[in-house]
């Protein structure tokens, strides 16, 4: 009677042990096809999970939802000095409003570098100045404010409306024709494309690269992801494109 007894306690145990996996993995499968039917929730999830690991280690800006990209090939970042040390499958966390960039190795969990958000030489602030190619007014003092506040090392130029008013596409050109590296950033930053100056344009002075704002530029849509971070470990380095992802 007595085994009997254990016999029936330990096989409801399995059963409720069957149970309880079970509504474990069905809630796991409903949450992943919930994921996989809503990137923007997934692409949220994975923000949350880096940025709660990373807290743990260091102070992370408040009041800010950062971008997460990751490394898929370091041997297209190895030039740049921000991803000396990275390894594929490493994530970069950028905060746009506190311009700042953090390398993250989740296999380990450390933080391996961490840098401001920057565009160009930190000796050598980037002159840009920007002409608005469209009908709108305050296209360029828009573009100014969103640029100033959330990329560090460049000085507006000049602020000017285009001879044309139709361009459809944000333009950036690089005017000395020494920097093609940043006018490609900034027009990935932009949105844009790198192209010689319009025929009918007027050269600005004193300026390093020119952005003529089009009709596609929306307020609040930079691509901050596309700037590459300086490393505090080499405040000279210049910057480079894209992270790799």
């Amino acid at each position: 009677m007595k085994k009997n007894l254990i016999a029936w306690i330990v096989l409801c145990f399995i059963i409720l042990g069957l149970i309880g996996s079970s509504y474990y993995f069905f809630n796991q499968y409903k949450k992943t096809q919930v994921l996989l039917n809503n990137p923007t929730l997934a692409a949220k999830e994975e923000v949350k999970k880096i940025t709660d690991e990373v807290s743990k280690l260091m102070i992370l800006p408040t009041k800010e939802e950062p971008i997460v990209v990751t490394v898929l090939d370091k041997n297209k970042l190895k030039d740049q000095e921000f991803f000396k040390k990275a390894e594929n499958g490493d994530k970069v966390i950028v905060y746009s409003v506190s311009k700042k960039a953090i390398l993250f190795r989740p296999s380990i969990n450390k933080i391996i570098e961490v840098a401001p958000v920057n565009l160009g030489d930190n000796n050598q602030p980037i002159k840009i100045a920007l002409y608005n190619g469209t009908t709108t007014i305050g296209m360029t003092a828009e573009l100014e404010k969103e640029l100033m506040g959330k990329v560090t090392n460049i000085a507006i130029a000049a602020k000017e409306n285009a001879k044309k008013t139709d361009y459809a596409k944000t333009l950036v050109i690089d005017l000395s024709g020494k920097k093609p590296d940043l006018a490609k950033q900034l027009a990935g930053l932009l949105n844009g494309q790198v192209v010689s100056l319009p025929a009918g344009e007027v050269t600005p002075k004193n300026a390093d690269l020119l952005a003529i704002i089009g009709a596609d530029y929306k307020q609040g849509n930079l691509n901050i992801q596309t700037v590459a971070p300086a490393s505090s470990a080499s405040p000279t380095s210049s910057a480079s494109p894209t992270v790799a992802k």
